[in-house]
Formats: C-alpha cells, structure tokens, sequence
C-alpha cells in the first residue's frame, strides 16, 4: 500500500482505544446532532488530543476513536464550506434532516395521512398475497420466508423502557422498532407489536394497579427525525399480546404516558405533536376512562409540547408537567424558549399553576426539563433541566423542591452541566432511587450519578453513548435498566457494571453489503451504531465509528473494504481497509470544502475493482481500488439554497454492460448521463418528476435500459417512485403501477430473471416479475418495514433486506416460483378516483386501459377479503367508469371503514383507496 496516499487507523477496531478518553465525541463539538450545518472536519477544526499532534489523518481518526461507542446522530447532509456553524445552526439558513428532507421534497411536508394509507394498502396487499398466486405476479407462499439476519447483538437506538417489580418482564420501545417484550429480565426479547406495522415508540407505562395493562405512546419526541410521527396510544390489557387503539392520533410524538397509582382509569400524555408543524393537538391529556375519551387539561401554545409528566406516588392528586417549547420547519428549528417550564397541579390536571421560586426565569435559555419524583420521600422532586442555544445546549442545572415544588434550589455543583454534548435536546429524562432520595441519575451522553441529592455527578459503569430511559427497581433499586443508542443494558449492582443485551434486533441500517464470496459475510452502515460486520454466526462486530451507511466488499480481495461515516467520511472520502476491518486508511484527493450528503454515495465498477466512483456535489474516481481519487465532473446540482436540499449526489452507478457508462443522481431531483467513463456528463432528468433520487441501477443486460427511484409522495401529481429508460435517459415512463406511495429507497434488477425487480421502500419490499405492470410484497415473516438497503448475491441467490429500525433479513430467491407466461406486455393500466372519497354513497372509479383487455375490479376490506365483484370481463381500450354502491356480493350493505378497490388487466394491476363513513 502506498504510505503517501494512505494513512492508517488500525486503532479504530478497538473501541478501547487509548484515543477515546482525550477525542470522545469531538463531532458534538462541532455543532453535529441533529441543529445546523456541520463544518468541515479538518486538523484545525477538530479537538486535539493534549498528548499527541494530528496529522489530518488522526484528526479524522480521533472522531471515531470509540468505535461501536460513538454514533453521532446529525440528520443533515452536509453543506460544507463557509459560514458560521453557530449561527447557522439556530438562525434557521439551513436545514438538518436528512430523513425528513428527502421525504418532504419539494413541498416541505409529509402528508403522515398518505403514508398512513400507504401502510393500509401494504397490509391489504400482504393479506391478498397470501396463498394466491396471481396472473402475471408471483404471491407469497409458505416457502418464500424471510428470515432475521441479524445484527441482534448491536442494538439500536432505545426510547422507551419498564417492568414490573422484580424486573423479569420488560417492555422496551425503540425508535423505529417498535415495542418488545422480554419475561427473563431483557436476556431474549420477543416483539409486540409487529402487526401494527413501523412502530416509532415514544413512551411505556405499566398500570401499577393491574400489571397486566400496558401502555405504548408512538411517535418519537426526543426531535429525532429519522421516524414517522406516530399515530396516538395503544393499551394492552394481556401484557402486550394484543392491542387496542386508545387514541390520541393528534398526539403525533408522545413523550411520556403516566397511569394514576390509585385509579386505572385516569392517565396522562404527555404530547409534544407533530415534529415540522405547530398546533393546537400540542399538550397535556387526560383521560378518566382508560383511553375512550379524551380532555386537554393543559395547552399553553402551539409551539409548545409537554414533555414529561409525573404523578405524586403518596398523592396522587398532584401531579407535575414539563413543557417545552419546540419549533422546526424546513429552514428554522429551536428547541427551547420561555415556553420551557414546571407545572403543577392539585386536582388531578383540572387546574394548574406554573412553579417559579427557585427555577429558571422563562427565557431563550431554558431547555428541555426532564422530571422524577423520589417514591420514598414523594415531597422531593428533582428538574433536569438543560439550556438553549446561547448556553450551547448544555445542562443549565439539576434542580430540587424538598416542599413538593412550592420552592426549588439548584444543586449541582460538577459532573452535570458537560454531559449533554452541545445536543441536551436530546435528553429528558433522569432517575430516583426509589427507595433512597439523595441518589438519581442523570440521563445524558453518558450517564451519571449522585448520591448526595445531585450536588455531585461522577461516571458510572461503561455503557453505550446516549441515554434515554431508565428503570429502577422498587423492590431492589440495585438493578437498574437502560435503555440508549446501543439498546439495552442491566446492572445489577447500582450502575457500577453492566450486561448488555445481545438479542435485541432494532438496528437502524442505512444500507448493507454481501461479501461476494462468501453470502453469509454480511456488512451494513447503522445509525448510532457505524459499520458492523458480520462472519456469518449470529454476533456482528463494529469496524467503523460514527454513523455508518454505503460499504463495499471488494470481489477478488474479501479483505479489501470500503465504509464511509457521515459526510462521505467528513470530506476525506470513503475509508479503505484491507485486513477485512482492522484498520481503515483514508484515500487522498478529496477536498474537504465540498457539499457533502449526510448518507454519500459509493459504487465500484462491477467489472473492474479498481474503478469506484464517490460524490459530493460533483463525481470523484479512482482507478487504483479507492486509494487516489480525482474529481471527474463539475457541479451536478442545481447549487440550490441549502433548505430541504442540498446540491449534492446522493446516487452513483457504472453500468454492468459497459465500463464507460456512469449514472449519478443529485438531492434536487437530477439525473446525469456520462457515455465516456466521466468526461463529459449529459442531463438527463427531463421527463422525471422533481425528487429526491434515491437510487440509479443500469440494467445487468441491456445497455440503453436504466431505472430509477425516488423518495417523496405524491400528494397530488399522481407521479410515481419508479422510473424506467430504454433510451439511456432520453424519455422516461413510471412503472410504479400498484406500489404504495411511499418512498422508494432502493431498486435490484434481477439478472438472472428478465422484468423481475426488487425494491425496498418505506412499506417493505416488492417485487414484479413483468417489468413492473404490477407489484407484489415480496415473501411473508418480515414485519412491515422501511427497507433502506437491498442486496443480491447472484450465484446462492440470496437477497437481503436492511431495515431502519429491524436490522438484516435475508430471503432465498431460489423458492420464488417461475412467473406466468404472457404471451404480450401487459397493458398500461391506469385508476383515477374514486369520488367522492369518503362517501357514504356509491362512488365513481376512473379506469384507463391502452387497448382491449380481460379486466377484473375487485372491492376487498382492510383485511385483504374479497367483498365485492364489480367487473369481471372484457374492457375495450380507453376510460371507462366503474361504479360501487356500498354492497357485498350478496346485496347486504357494508360497514364503514377503509376498502380497496384492485383492478387487473393481463399482468397489469392497480388499486385505489376508498373510506366508507357508513
């Protein structure tokens, strides 16, 4: 390896490195998270270590000196070069979120009731599919079955978390996971909730009248945007096998959920709303009848949520709140102001007073306010309470009422106010010793605690970066639950030492890789949890830091591997190693003051390893294995104003047919063309809809043919999420036919199989198998799922799945059956309506046909029932109206509720939504 082009970082595999103490988090320093742009990583920009100088490659090397331990969690591209990071990160020039950026474009919104519909229809479809095979598709039968791949041993990002005196069942929500179970004290876990579909989780509570009762509030609140929002409570009354919905779909990011000790029928939200919008479903809500209805006892603005809230265990009649005032759009976020406060009530929420003596004066500067009432001394109340912007987002101060809140003084004095790494947005929440007052935990980066009623905070034992819940037992506060970015850990000796859990599969991937010779040889990029890496048994290890997203294996060196962290490995381009992840060395010829995306695009030429192509805003190659890279093309965005794009790639592909044919798609919905291996790029995006381009992936065969997806919805321009080109990009044509309107993430063209595609989008995987006149979900035992990364292993034939919240599946396409014959394409297809919607009354279907064709429309309930036949026969060429009167088969009125309506033409098919209010 050339020493001049490389430079190596072979500490990066030991998470114990001696690096760690003097380099930990370095990227926060920066104004990383989730607020803001993030500057350039460079040797004068990062942190030095007192002991060492840093060459511009142990700079780079000092951000990921912890390994699996560090994990940033900035949602934002990166726009780089210029400006002032701490103005830019509150004074609203530039947005932060890359998962919500590329869903909302162009239009700045996520129509939550679209991708809600979405999930209906995948549910349908899945219900439909089974057992059935279809004329032109392929359904799902009992061979084709995804299995878990794993990583069970990394864990993900843990939200929410509580058990039962004793600590043998736990409940455990996850970010973008859902909510699992655990009746052995968090050694296995089983999921709850997988039949809801994508479950972001924002709070448990168990009834501590009836253990049996659980609560689960959706919606992640901790302004993490990597989530949908949620869609209200659900409440169990068989200790989580089956849910009822309790309501509150307002409610959209539940923060916490609080049952009264003394009556099972009252209990609290805690509701922050939607994360992009403000409103008046912003709050504190109550219900005195276990979830059928509902009353606000608490509003104080529309841009301000309740965050916490917490019942007087003695006295249950008074109960505190926490607001917080929250605002974000897609050029302004902020997430502190006078609204930011303490309340109390006497009356069981009828009435409440703001608490002032003592606390923070109501200002810019005050934070999120975490709340824990001591159960042994319930007249002692503890606030942590973390600053605003002009405080850069630290801990303001742990706060203590010893008079049941009348009065409050703060008490820290060391360890508090640094543990919240410029991001105490992030964190809400701290931990009482329910037996002893002067000892609680505070919740932050690392997690601290004091015993002598917060004066004092001092380490405890090694757990992972960034903590959200804690539990501690009442009956033996020694052990001590947790819940963080790295899932979940125990101790059973107050925090001194902890087990983490080695079978909880709530990964958040962003994208994942097979070692071509060896299919079991799994890699993929994870959020808060870097590159991971995996032989082929059950454990995965980490082999690079920060948040991790493209990896590739090289096809004749399986040592040989490239991972990126965020920022295309913060401009240095993405990393090679060649022990197979013992150590990573970074290429030369990147320049740092590029825009680079959050998540970078990689490709390696298929037919020759020393070609790979990496971006920013314009394409850099190298031809000697990712070592030297040179850029190879000028700006290929529309250099638009960093708000919910950023002018950078976010895709790159060379063409499996010919070596010289490159294909790179931009934020800002552009697609480029180069015939001459980079010399001269074409624009080729007239003809697709502005969006977000996901993916481009030459098709395996033919030259001219390429496909392309996209994020986004449709709203209203019923345009779709797959594209096509038998042109090399001349004209375009949706083949998006019956897919959900969600997101497209990802696109496999089949090699072996002519017309049968793969895609991972927000509802799961499909597939067609006639080049895309009609969709089906792809096999059964994966929940429904975002899929962020899809890979082929062409000879075992195996693909695999990388969710954003449910680690790797993998499914043996050797069991998928052979598709029908057709004997000509299928027609295009086209439905329109139907009107209204909803309706009480018949409704009108539009259906479009392009010639002559047997048509079958068929009306199926939620559950993928047949109800109504409605055509069955010949259908000439052109529009054609359909008509439903509300009826079944046998003439008997139907109930409301949501039906679908699925036409198919001669492999083609499509399906429209419709919602009957009676």
């Amino acid at each position: 390896m050339k020493s001049s082009a490389s430079t190596p970082h072979d500490h990066l595999a030991q998470p114990n490195s001696p690096l760690a103490p003097s380099c930990r988090r370095p990227v926060h320093c920066l104004g990383a998270r989730r607020f803001g742009r993030v500057p350039p990583i460079s040797p004068s920009s990062l942190p030095r270590s007192r002991s060492m100088s840093c060459s511009r490659g142990m700079a780079v090397a000092c951000v990921l000196a912890l390994g699996l331990g560090l994990g940033t969690l900035d949602r934002a591209p990166m726009r780089q070069g210029g400006g002032n990071p701490d103005r830019d990160r509150e004074a609203g020039d530039y947005p932060s979120d890359w998962f919500w950026a590329q869903r909302a474009f162009p239009r700045a919104a996520i129509p939550e009731d679209r991708y809600q519909q979405a999930l209906e229809q995948t549910r349908m479809q899945r219900a439909l599919a089974t057992g059935q095979r279809r004329t032109g598709l392929v359904a799902e039968d009992a061979t084709l079955t995804w299995t878990q791949a794993g990583p069970f041993n990394v864990g993900g990002r843990a939200t929410a978390l509580t058990s039962l005196p004793g600590g043998t069942v736990v409940y455990l929500g996850a970010a973008d996971g859902g909510v699992f179970k655990s009746t052995n004290s968090g050694v296995n876990w089983t999921p709850v909730t997988d039949g809801f579909g994508p479950m972001s989780v924002g709070a448990l509570a168990i009834d501590p009248s009836q253990p049996g009762v659980v609560y689960v509030g959706t919606g992640e609140a901790n302004s993490s945007v990597d989530s949908y929002d949620g869609t209200g409570l659900y409440r169990s009354t068989d200790e989580g096998a089956t849910w009822v919905y309790a309501g509150l779909r307002e409610a959209a990011r539940i923060a916490r959920v609080a049952v009264d000790p003394h009556e099972s029928n009252r209990v609290f939200v805690a509701a922050m709303g939607t994360q992009f919008t403000t409103g008046p479903d912003r709050g504190l809500y109550r219900t005195e009848d276990a979830g059928a209805t509902w009353s606000k006892v608490l509003f104080v603005s529309d841009s301000v949520g309740v965050c916490d809230v917490a019942i007087n265990p003695a006295h249950p009649e008074t109960v505190f709140c926490a607001t917080w005032e929250r605002v974000r759009r897609a050029t302004y976020r902020r997430a502190y102001g006078p609204g930011c406060g303490i309340w109390r009530s006497v009356d069981h929420g009828t009435h409440w007073t703001r608490l002032q003596s003592g606390l923070p004066a109501p200002s810019d500067n005050v934070g999120r306010i975490g709340l824990g009432i001591a159960a042994s001394r319930p007249s002692t109340i503890y606030a942590q309470i973390t600053s605003g912007a002009s405080g850069g987002y630290t801990g303001l101060g742990m706060y203590r009422s010893l008079d049941g809140g009348d009065t409050w003084v703060r008490r820290d004095l060391s360890g508090f106010t640094g543990n919240f790494g410029g991001f105490g947005w992030y964190f809400g929440d701290l931990g009482v010793d329910p037996t002893n007052p002067e000892r609680v935990f505070s919740l932050g980066v690392s997690l601290v605690l004091s015993t002598d009623g917060g004066v004092t905070f001092n380490g405890t034992g090694s757990v992972h970066a960034d903590q959200h819940a804690i539990w501690i037992d009442p009956s033996n506060p020694s052990r001590v639950y947790l819940g963080d970015d790295g899932g979940f850990f125990s101790s059973l000796d107050g925090g001194s030492n902890w087990t983490k859990s080695v079978d909880l599969p709530i990964t958040q991937f962003y994208d994942g890789a097979i070692d071509p010779s060896n299919p079991a040889r799994l890699l993929g990029g994870s959020q808060d949890n870097g590159t991971v890496l995996t032989p082929g048994s059950s454990s995965w290890t980490p082999i690079l830091g920060g948040d991790g997203f493209v990896c590739i294996v090289d096809p004749t060196n399986p040592n040989v591997l490239f991972a990126e962290y965020q920022y295309c490995s913060g401009g240095t381009g993405p990393w090679r190693s060649t022990s197979g992840g013992g150590g990573f060395f970074t290429p030369s010829g990147f320049n740092a003051s590029d825009r680079y995306n959050w998540n970078s695009p990689i490709a390696m030429d298929p037919n020759n390893h020393q070609v790979l192509l990496a971006g920013s805003q314009r394409v850099y190659k190298s031809v000697d294995n990712g070592q030297n890279y040179a850029p190879i093309s000028g700006d290929l965005s529309t250099n638009p104003p960093a708000q919910l794009v950023y002018g950078t790639l976010t895709t790159l592909a060379i063409s499996p047919v010919s070596g010289s044919v490159y294909f790179a798609g931009t934020d800002d919905g552009r697609v480029w063309r180069s015939l001459d291996a980079g010399s001269i790029w074409t624009d080729i995006s007239a003809g697709l809809p502005q969006r977000w381009v996901t993916r481009v992936a030459p098709d395996p065969h033919d030259a001219n043919t390429v496909y392309v997806t996209l994020s986004g919805f449709t709203m209203d321009e019923h345009v779709g999420h797959v594209y096509v080109s038998a042109s090399s990009g001349a004209s375009w044509s949706s083949i998006a036919g019956d897919l959900p309107d969600v997101p497209v993430n990802d696109i496999v063209v089949d090699p072996d199989r002519p017309g049968t595609l793969y895609v991972g989008t927000d509802a799961g995987v499909y597939a067609t198998q006639n080049g895309g006149s009609g969709w089906f979900p792809l096999g059964q035992g994966m929940p429904i799922q975002a899929i962020d990364g899809l890979t082929l292993h062409r000879a075992s034939r195996t693909l695999v799945a990388a969710t954003h919240g449910r680690s790797q599946w993998k499914l043996d396409l050797n069991q998928l059956p052979a598709a029908v014959s057709l004997s000509s394409p299928p027609p295009r297809l086209a439905l329109s309506g139907p009107v209204p919607n909803p309706s009480g009354a018949s409704v009108q279907l539009g259906l479009e046909l392009s010639r002559a064709s047997t048509v079958e429309v068929t009306a199926y309930d939620a559950a993928g029932r047949r109800v109504r036949a409605l055509v069955a026969g010949s259908l000439g060429a052109g529009r054609h109206s359909i008509a439903w009167d509300g009826r079944d088969d046998r003439g008997g009125r139907v109930g409301p509720g949501v039906y679908f309506m699925r036409a198919t033409a001669s492999g083609a098919s499509a399906v429209r939504r419709v919602v009957r209010t009676e």
